[in-house]
């Protein structure tokens, strides 16, 4: 996933166009932001905390599709037209925002088309995300699924040739609906992975131990634990 995100520079483009146009918010922990019925009316900018974007299906097993670290872009449907954003939009910490109405967006755009650039390039990522995290669920094991998972979680600046990389913490249950799997079957595959020397995890993060192979295992269709 993280090689899917868009470029930090285009986003930090982005953000500094809406800081002009938006309005700070603040939510506690737990709060929904919006969900799939509410209107799409505003585009929003994370600048502090973490939300959770997720798919809820018909049977109620959540899927999350991204979460988000501050300095990302959510919201998107705002920018597609669409009547009710796609995702549910949950924060797992307390958060501060940038709320950005969509008429005021459209005015920004008019006199500012750069950033009406910007804003498609930053959509097309969007799509490429959660196009790539449906096939993911759709053809990867679990354990090929959460090695994605945690490669996505270093982000885009992860250097090819790091060998351990330090990830913000992440309970069990949360890694399971991020890789749409029973939580059981996430803790039976983050055993394996200690076992094998892919990771550690203790009450402050995650560390990755050996990128290369984890690689190896984001990139297979077929895992050594069947989900």
């Amino acid at each position: 996933m993280g090689c899917n995100k868009p470029s930090t520079e285009t986003q930090r483009d982005v953000r500094d166009y809406l800081e002009l146009y938006g309005v700070l918010r603040s939510f506690p922990r737990g709060s929904f932001l919006y969900t799939p019925d509410d209107p799409a009316q505003s585009l929003y900018v994370l600048l502090a905390g973490q939300v959770s974007l997720s798919l809820i299906s018909s049977t109620g097993r959540a899927l999350t599709v991204q979460v988000l670290e501050p300095g990302q872009l959510f919201g998107h449907s705002a920018l597609m037209g669409s009547r009710t954003y796609d995702t549910f939009a949950e924060t797992i910490s307390s958060i501060t925002t940038l709320v950005v109405p969509c008429e005021t967006l459209l005015k920004a755009v008019e006199r500012n088309p750069v950033l009406g650039t910007l804003l498609v390039e930053e959509l097309g990522a969007y799509a490429l995300v959660v196009s790539r995290r449906l096939d993911e669920v759709a053809f990867k094991t679990v354990p090929s699924r959460l090695a994605s998972v945690l490669l996505g979680m270093a982000g885009p600046g992860l250097n090819v040739n790091d060998q351990r990389q330090r990830l913000p913490r992440r309970t069990h249950q949360q890694l399971a609906e991020m890789t749409n799997a029973y939580r059981e079957t996430v803790t039976r595959v983050i055993n394996q992975f200690r076992a094998d020397h892919l990771l550690d995890m203790d009450r402050s993060g995650i560390t990755l131990l050996n990128l290369p192979r984890l690689r190896e295992l984001a990139g297979r269709d077929r895992g050594f634990l069947e989900s």
